[in-house]
């Protein structure tokens, strides 16, 4: 019997996924456990494995297409083993002249619009709980509808075919640059489709040539997923807590002798572990700034969960190390690597990067000197440094050069004062210049 694949729930917030690229083909061999297909969260992109053996039979979800939690997205079977059509309904049909896949475009409609008698007022309506939820989104009146299920029974798929357009990519988009409504078109392909020649047509019936609405030339970059995600949640934070920041110079003389003593070993030791270490111990001093803001007021957080920010390729991770403050130097620096190596090689899983307590990001890599970064919600405080940079300074009324490192710390003042705040930022400082405080 053949094996649904369908779309993985990977956190509590997932609602849907993205699918950026099958790593097999229709027809192909695939092997439990073995990765299948990418998607794209609203955090992260990651691989997800086969759930069984066989040949990948039919793929009814295609590279770009965002599918629902739990939606059938492929069958996997043996060589020859038939699936039932119904189970394959709504597989797009291929594209008569671009040899691109149809375009449907999914409008609300009113139900009166279609020849269907509806039921008698009052009458019982016999729908899927997803035919029922489809319909409310798009405004259809169920009595409007035949069910093609069991036993008269309406389903999603009745919902969907009465709410859509279908039209090619070409046409869809010629039209929208238009201004044209796709609905306003009578499609002369297969079934009705509407091509291009259809809304050429209207457009010239119109007076608008396509043309005269062109928009400017350039490269249009999605707007979904992670990057979605992030400007959700950095406007949600700014937007929602009351942000002030404060600013220090610090002397890392003693921190880079104490790092050029452990790179000696073959697992270097980075100036970020050192400074997750040095936030850790801070912390426990400072219950305030690892706490966050709920309904019933301030929740101090037991357990010191430190995330590092991780720049990938379409966007920011934060993976979480853990007990932070309980860990050593070399178990910072070892988990560190690890959440750093599967971030960029996509194998990141939900626990990897949920339940912070504060953030450290360093983007002294890049010849940043100082910077403001956004608090990443529910934590109320973040951490931000720049560079080490060779700079004199006075000690003992004489100038000398030494190493200089510029903290950043913003912080909710909903949660925190200002004085708590710099009195931590101070703790970080004595620390980290007096490091066998680390130890």
């Amino acid at each position: 019997m053949a094996t649904q694949v369908i779309m993985p729930k990977q956190g509590l917030q997932m609602t849907e996924g993205l699918i950026t690229r099958w790593l097999a083909q229709e027809n192909e061999p695939v092997h439990e456990g073995s990765p299948l297909f990418e998607m794209e969260t609203d955090k992260l992109t990651i691989e997800i494995n086969a759930p069984a053996s066989g040949t990948l039979l039919k793929i009814l979800k295609q590279e770009g297409e965002t599918v629902p939690v739990a939606e059938v997205i492929a069958w996997i079977g043996q060589p020859d083993e038939a699936i039932e059509t119904a189970e394959l309904a709504g597989v797009t049909p291929t594209e008569e002249d671009s040899g691109q896949q149809s375009q449907v475009v999914d409008m609300p409609v009113a139900a009166t619009e279609h020849a269907q008698p509806p039921m008698p007022q009052g009458e019982r309506v016999f729908a899927s709980p997803r035919a029922r939820t489809r319909a409310g989104e798009k405004g259809i009146d169920l009595r409007a509808l035949q069910g093609s299920g069991p036993d008269g029974l309406i389903i999603e798929r009745d919902v969907a075919q009465l709410s859509a357009v279908k039209a090619t990519p070409l046409a869809a988009k010629i039209a929208e640059q238009a201004g044209i409504p796709i609905r306003s078109i009578c499609g002369t392909g297969p079934r009705g489709k509407i091509m291009r020649s259809d809304v050429e047509a209207a457009v010239s019936q119109a007076g608008t040539p396509p043309a005269a609405r062109q928009p400017a030339a350039g490269r249009l970059l999605p707007f979904s997923g992670v990057r979605k995600t992030i400007a959700t949640r950095m406007l949600h934070s700014t937007q929602e807590m009351a942000q002030a920041n404060h600013r220090m110079k610090v002397d890392m003389t003693e921190i880079i002798r104490m790092r050029e003593k452990l790179k000696q070993d073959d697992r270097p030791v980075s100036y970020t572990d050192l400074l997750v270490k040095a936030v850790a111990v801070a912390l426990k001093d400072f219950p305030t700034l690892n706490a966050t803001l709920t309904p019933e007021g301030i929740l101090l957080l037991d357990a010191v969960h430190v995330g590092i920010a991780v720049s990938i390729g379409n966007g920011l991770v934060v993976p979480v190390i853990r007990d932070a403050d309980c860990l050593s130097i070399r178990e910072i620096s070892a988990c560190s690597a690890d959440l750093i190596d599967k971030a960029r090689n996509n194998r990141l899983i939900p626990e990897d990067y949920s339940g912070g307590t504060f953030t450290v990001t360093n983007l002294g890599m890049f010849d940043v000197d100082e910077f403001t970064a956004i608090i990443n919600p529910p934590e109320c405080a973040i951490l931000a440094v720049g560079k080490i940079e060779k700079t004199p300074v006075v000690r003992d009324d004489a100038v000398v050069i030494r190493p200089i490192m510029t903290m950043s710390l913003t912080y909710d003042h909903r949660v925190v004062d200002g004085a708590p705040a710099a009195q931590f930022l101070q703790r970080v400082k004595q620390i980290l210049q007096n490091p066998y405080l680390l130890i």
